[in-house]
């Protein structure tokens, strides 16, 4: 499904979403919010896809939120735009195929959420990232804090959250935040290759695979792993 904001496509069993916002840096404004919420959906109910691929249109993969849009915002239209936010963002976390976030350029706030949704991201070396919502006064949505802080450590989220500082894909890909650093002219090359790899297993085996690794991130990170042995395979 193509929207003013979305630009789908499916080949091979794999399918790619690319968020086509560039004149605003790819932010996140109500009707993308919306957008993604629908192709969330859709996505989930086209048979035969195996692998989801995620990237922006242009030189950003996503600013975070339009802020332009945001400071116009009621409490009522804030609330829907962050409740909106956290419905896509679990649903592509949750989505029973694999995702992969392809970050083409810098990506803040909501950009952050798109891309920590994804199962494995793969980001060019000179993209920058960030948490700018403390200097703007803002929580992080999408549970950010909470999805970063079960991927990295404490400490360091806390660094990169308290300060809102900015950081580039080769220390994302130190803290574990990014699988690979390529350069821009081999990012989606490297993409679609890992992405065919992928989708040669049969789709049961790859939803089966999925299935375990949320249930092993739903344990809390330092609490009882001994229901690890009672995951259905």
């Amino acid at each position: 499904m193509n929207t003013d904001f979305l630009i789908t496509q499916i080949e091979s069993h794999v399918a790619s979403i690319t968020v086509n916002r560039p004149e605003a840096r790819n932010a996140f404004n109500t009707s993308l919010m919306e957008a993604m919420c629908k192709e969330m959906d859709e996505i989930e109910k086209t048979p035969g896809i195996k692998v989801l691929i995620v990237t922006g249109e242009g030189s950003s993969f996503s600013s975070g939120r339009d802020l332009k849009e945001s400071a116009t915002h009621t409490e009522e239209q804030a609330k829907r735009f962050m409740m909106l936010g956290e419905r896509w963002s679990t649903a592509l976390r949750e989505l029973p195929i694999p995702t992969i976030a392809a970050v083409n350029g810098p990506a803040f706030g909501w950009g952050m959420v798109l891309m920590l949704s994804c199962d494995i991201r793969v980001a060019v070396s000179d993209a920058v990232l960030g948490y700018p919502e403390t200097a703007l006064g803002v929580f992080p949505g999408g549970d950010a804090t909470v999805r970063l802080t079960r991927q990295i450590f404490v400490s360091a989220a806390k660094d990169l959250v308290l300060t809102g500082r900015r950081f580039d894909a080769r220390e994302g890909y130190h803290l574990g935040l990014v699988n690979r650093v390529t350069s821009k002219r081999d990012l989606m090359a490297q993409v679609r290759d890992l992405a065919s790899k992928i989708a040669q297993h049969p789709l049961e085996r790859l939803k089966a695979m999925k299935s375990t690794f949320l249930k092993v991130e739903a344990m809390t990170r330092f609490g009882d792993l001994s229901a690890a042995g009672k995951i259905d395979r």
